[in-house]
């Protein structure tokens, strides 16, 4: 018992110092990209979303937990609701064909869109005729943002680096758009689509609205001129598309977001454990010895290597390889991966952060092993140089 209760004022001693370092440790920066209106991080939307009943002039701030289509359903069979701007603020808009429709719908009765993103779902960029590219000119170590709009020409450029500010819109022939906003090399990022008695303002831009850029000058200014192109009305802004439905936070999820209750949680499951592997050793015999199961799966992987190996067998390798590719697509990038078209690369290319020119010449190295019955050596050596740069650099 005497030395139960030395362990116990032991563990209590340790837990206290722990939390005592941890309460004066300097917090480092998180530069995760979340775009959450909650996160004060550097990629995070807190302080744009505090700002935003003071840019629309004390109109109600919603924020949105549920898909689109259950958010506007209401709206819609209600013919006089009041029109809204709904707001989206995403790495990647990403909405299925049913939420696609429904806020068709709803901007057509005469509400507003407002979306920033880098990647914008098929259905809205066909309905709406306009597609997604990075700019063609060199890259340069920033590029600027200005606005078309007679009032707000006089602004400075809001620079930004290269990385974040490249993406652009290109409108079609069969589109309506109006260009509100380009950047420094000419290419457009900002436009209203008109579409019923609303329109849709789409920007390719989101790094622009994060909180690094809205406190930092003279980017602070960019966010609240683009949003000042929307009418003064109610806004609704998603959180859906970034954090899920607000019945899918578990407690675990809550107590995991806060740094001081994480180390709380872990320091006592830390403390269980330890409890548990001195008890365990006054009442519990001696455990033999057991061998550890002998792992085959490399040495069956170096046989079956060296079999298609010896028999030149490089068509083989590269089906595996493009196999193994295209898995990796599906589970990390969530794409469909039966039509290896032009869309699909940019796709790729802007969720990876690869110029769109090295997946082009990868699709076509994939292309070429897909067709012709035999492959060479080179074009062996040539899949795995590329597939390899990809692996090292999505994602970074």
């Amino acid at each position: 018992m005497k030395q139960y209760k030395t362990y116990a004022l032991v563990l209590g001693l340790l837990f206290t110092v722990l939390v005592v370092v941890e309460y004066y440790r300097p917090k480092p920066i998180d530069w995760n990209v979340t775009f959450i209106n909650k996160d004060k991080i550097p990629y995070g939307t807190n302080v744009l979303y505090q700002l935003l009943p003071e840019l629309f002039k004390r109109e109600a701030v919603s924020t949105v937990r549920q898909p689109i289509l259950n958010q506007v359903e209401t709206s819609l069979e209600d013919s006089a609701a009041q029109p809204v701007n709904y707001v989206f603020v995403n790495a990647s808009f990403a909405a299925d064909s049913l939420d696609v429709d429904a806020l068709l719908d709803f901007v057509a009765q005469g509400n507003q869109a407002f979306i920033s993103a880098y990647v914008f779902e098929k259905a809205l960029r066909d309905t709406l005729h306009f597609s997604v590219a990075s700019t063609t000119s060199i890259e340069q170590d920033s590029i600027g943002l200005v606005f078309t709009h007679p009032q707000l020409k006089n602004l400075k450029p809001a620079r930004y680096a290269w990385a974040r500010g490249n993406v652009e819109l290109v409108p079609d022939a069969a589109a309506k758009a109006t260009v509100l906003g380009k950047n420094t090399v000419g290419g457009v990022n900002f436009v209203q689509v008109p579409f019923g008695k609303g329109s849709f303002f789409l920007s390719s831009v989101p790094f622009a609205f994060s909180n690094y850029y809205v406190i930092k000058t003279p980017q602070s200014k960019y966010a609240a001129a683009a949003l000042s192109h929307l009418p003064v009305q109610p806004v609704w802004w998603d959180e859906y598309q970034k954090q899920g439905s607000q019945e899918n936070e578990s407690k675990f999820r809550v107590l995991l977001s806060y740094d001081a209750l994480t180390w709380a949680y872990y320091i006592t499951l830390g403390g269980l454990f330890l409890f548990v592997l001195f008890q365990s050793k006054r009442t519990q015999r001696i455990i033999p010895v057991v061998e550890k199961p002998r792992n085959t799966t490399l040495e069956f992987v170096q046989v079956v290597g060296d079999l298609y190996y010896n028999y030149r067998d490089h068509k083989a390798i590269a089906e595996k390889k493009v196999n193994y590719f295209l898995e990796y697509l599906r589970l990390h990038f969530h794409e469909h991966t039966t039509d290896l078209d032009q869309e699909l690369q940019e796709r790729v290319a802007a969720k990876s952060g690869i110029d769109l020119q090295e997946i082009t010449k990868l699709f076509n190295i994939i292309q070429d092993v897909r067709r012709y019955e035999t492959v060479e050596e080179i074009t062996l050596w040539n899949l795995n140089k590329k597939l390899e740069n990809f692996y090292r650099n999505a994602g970074r």
